[in-house]
Formats: C-alpha cells, sequence, structure tokens
C-alpha cells in the first residue's frame, strides 16, 4: 500500500489518505476471510450427497466474494492511480 500511496501523492483526490487504506484493508480482509472460510469447509465431512452440495455452493459463493473483493480493490486502486497529476502553485 505504500507505494500506492507513492504514486498517489501528487494527485488530488477526494477522499483522505486514511479512509483510502482504511477501505483498501477492509476490502482485502473480506476477500481474505471469505477464501479462509472456504477452504474451511473442506474439512467438513458429510455423507448426506444434499449435505455436500451445500457445502460446495457455499464455498462457491464465497470463492465468488473473495474474487469480487479483490478486484474491488484493486479497481478503486488503479482508477487513482491513473487520475492525472494536478501540479498546485504555491
Amino acid at each position: 500500500m505504500s507505494q500506492s500511496n507513492d504514486i498517489l501523492e501528487p494527485r488530488l483526490i477526494a477522499v483522505d489518505t486514511y479512509t483510502l487504506c482504511h477501505v483498501d484493508d477492509y476490502l482485502q480482509d473480506v476477500s481474505n476471510d471469505c477464501e479462509h472460510l472456504a477452504y474451511a469447509l473442506n474439512l467438513i465431512e458429510v455423507s448426506n450427497p444434499a449435505s455436500k452440495g451445500m457445502i460446495v455452493a457455499i464455498k462457491s459463493a464465497l470463492f465468488a466474494h473473495s474474487e469480487h473483493a479483490s478486484k474491488m480493490s484493486e479497481d478503486i486502486m488503479g482508477k487513482l492511480i491513473l487520475q492525472d497529476e494536478i501540479k498546485i502553485n504555491e
């Protein structure tokens, strides 16, 4: 994140750095939590086919949320980095 801040520094952004870092960290936490929960579901042993199907569906949803959160984080940072630099006359 510090490299991203170095790139963003010369740009005027409507959000402060703390908020930006907080949002990015939150999205990364959501992504990681979903991924860990999906892997943890592998430890549940069930013999009932319907229960197995439910576990597969839950894992798929968790991986989808993880992927979505990661993509949102990348998109937010990418859009900010691509903004034109603005020079401030002192």
